[in-house]
């Protein structure tokens, strides 16, 4: 004898924890799994970065509209990065912030559990926050520090504005206008 049918009516009242925003971050996840997979590490960055680039670039058109302003000045930046991740799931906040640099802690990554199992993930924060300050800043340096990826209780994000600042090893974002000041 075979295991009994289940019907339609018992399958639509399973308890069965998915949604749409979970599917969509399996589908991420196991993107960026298999591209570490295929590729290594380090391409497989270089692929999310173009990705998240062309991301960042939509992202800040649509916070420009709202705004209806053609440039984001340093504090609306800020309040934008913050913005966005909140209204991603995040629980990022302002730890420090200068003129030369921001450091922003969070509490809850937007991309949930999957982050410790696919840690490439903090790269489309990375540089979504370095594409958005290197356009209203002209450059920007983002480190990963402490990441919820690589098990810590939350994580900090250091963004430096100052190219002449000592790297933490962290990544180098310019914006279009950044070479042209120099040959100025």
């Amino acid at each position: 004898m075979g295991p009994e049918a289940v019907g339609v009516a018992d399958v639509a009242l399973a308890s069965i924890a998915i949604d749409r925003e979970d599917f969509l971050g399996m589908v991420f996840g196991a993107f960026t799994d298999a591209l570490d997979d295929a590729v290594g590490r380090s391409e497989a960055s270089g692929f999310i970065a173009l990705v998240s680039m062309a991301v960042s670039e939509e992202i800040k058109a649509r916070y420009l509209r709202a705004l209806g302003t053609p440039r984001l000045d340093l504090a609306a930046t800020v309040d934008a990065m913050i913005d966005l991740k909140r209204r991603l799931g995040g629980d990022f906040y302002v730890i420090e912030a200068t003129p030369r640099r921001i450091v922003l802690g969070n509490r809850r990554c937007p991309f949930g559990e999957l982050v410790k199992k696919s840690p490439s993930m903090c790269m489309v924060t990375s540089n979504v926050f370095g594409h958005m300050v290197a356009e209203s800043q002209g450059y920007g340096r983002i480190t990963l520090g402490d990441t919820i990826a690589r098990g810590g209780a939350g994580c900090r994000i250091v963004i430096d504005l100052d190219p002449d600042a000592p790297d933490e090893g962290g990544q180098d974002y310019f914006g279009p206008d950044y070479f042209g000041q120099d040959a100025a």
